[in-house]
């Protein structure tokens, strides 16, 4: 079986079950899009204040589209963004029922834009790296706080989908990262058990979401060490992991 090497310690996972934003894909240009369009999709569907009010709670700057990479846009599982999306419609004079359908369909609206307008990018080695992993004989899965179908999309887009025995989202189970339920569930599925996982991403709801579940490693890839109570090896890039065939 093959091993892992990281900063020269070495790993032998069965499953490497991976996050998606800011891990294997740039998260800054998806989420600034997506911060785009569901702001116009506000402004279509209700009114620009109701888009201002929501661009402020989820941490979107309508003057360039960026985005505060600490904020719901990008951190928050979807049910609580939408709630989110509902509060923005409460307070410009919706009732709460009616809020929380009419930012579901905001949502629905953006995520149709989203689809046929962007183009997603992987970090540098992304693809090749998952590859070798795959051709190693790894088995290969994502856990993310993203929406299944969503993400399902986005590795079609890029080509990678065929790489990945499972994909699973947030909305497969109760409670998002920083909890562990998605990883627990991702390796339930595979039939193995988290002390046979590695799990990568980038936060530090990963490393604490990951430890929780009990995985053999936690691998968090980015220039900074994140300061957290939670076990973690980091590295600069995928590109960083060794992998050792071994006869």
């Amino acid at each position: 079986m093959p091993s892992l090497v990281i900063n020269n310690h070495e790993y032998n996972p069965k499953v490497i079950l991976f996050d998606v934003d800011g891990t294997l894909v740039d998260d800054i240009h998806r989420y600034s899009s997506l911060g785009k369009a569901r702001f116009k999709a506000f402004e279509e569907l209700t009114s620009k204040n109701a888009a201002e009010e929501w661009a402020r709670l989820t941490g979107v700057n309508p003057s360039d589209w960026s985005i505060d990479v600490k904020g719901p846009i990008s951190k928050a599982p979807r049910r609580d963004d939408l709630a989110l999306a509902g509060g923005s419609l409460y307070l410009n004079g919706f009732s709460w029922n009616d809020a929380r359908i009419l930012a579901e369909k905001i949502y629905n609206m953006a995520d149709e834009w989203q689809s046929k307008n962007y183009n997603p990018k992987l970090f540098d080695g992304v693809d090749k790296k998952l590859r070798e992993f795959n051709k190693a004989g790894f088995i290969l899965g994502v856990a993310t706080n993203g929406v299944t179908a969503i993400t399902e999309e986005l590795l079609i887009k890029l080509n990678l989908i065929e790489l990945f025995r499972i994909v699973a989202g947030a909305d497969l189970v109760k409670r998002g990262k920083p909890d562990p339920d998605i990883i627990l569930y991702a390796c339930n599925k595979l039939g193995y058990n988290t002390s046979d996982c590695v799990y990568v991403g980038d936060q530090p709801t990963d490393v604490e979401a990951s430890n929780k579940a009990g995985v053999m490693l936690s691998l968090i890839l980015g220039d900074n060490v994140i300061s957290t109570k939670y076990v973690a090896e980091y590295v600069i890039s995928i590109n960083d992991v060794i992998i050792l065939n071994k006869s």
